[in-house]
């Protein structure tokens, strides 16, 4: 069902991916736009070890095109820089392929959003965890199942 890594070579092992997905600042959420075109965004995301979380507004093109197409990527960009000397680029990335679905459960929802609190904002956790327990109904949040994974790194002596 997918194709492998042309380059195996540069593959990331199991271990790598897991670690970057945990990491990483951002991914860019890619799903079928209901006009069929791809349609990729930038978004902040938590993760355990076998779903991705985004949340987003109540209404919108992601949300839009998950209800007329629920698989969706989602790219994850670790590191990444420029090495002019040897015309190439030291990187590391994850591409994570799934089904985004939506989270109903108001409690898991609140959890999840805790979660967004305790990654990006840890030294205001007692302000965002107020502002989730009062604002959470104004956010959907999608889960995407990862059912594939794979990871590339082309980083030099690492």
């Amino acid at each position: 069902m997918f194709r492998p890594m042309r380059r195996d070579k540069k593959a990331m092992t199991q271990s790598h991916m897991d670690d970057l997905i945990k990491s990483g600042e951002y991914g860019d959420l890619a799903v079928l736009d209901t006009n069929g075109y791809p349609y990729a965004v930038p978004v902040n995301y938590v993760s355990d070890d076998t779903h991705i979380y985004i949340h987003c507004a109540l209404e919108g093109s992601k949300l839009d095109a998950i209800a007329a197409n629920n698989k969706v990527s989602f790219t994850i960009v670790g590191h990444h820089a420029i090495v002019a000397s040897r015309f190439s680029s030291d990187f590391e990335s994850v591409i994570c392929f799934g089904k985004a679905y939506l989270i109903e459960d108001q409690a898991e929802k609140i959890e999840l959003l805790k979660k967004f609190i305790y990654k990006y904002s840890p030294d205001f956790e007692v302000g965002g965890i107020k502002y989730v327990g009062t604002d959470f109904m104004k956010t959907k949040m999608i889960a995407i199942e990862i059912e594939h994974k794979t990871g590339k790194t082309n980083i030099e002596n690492a």
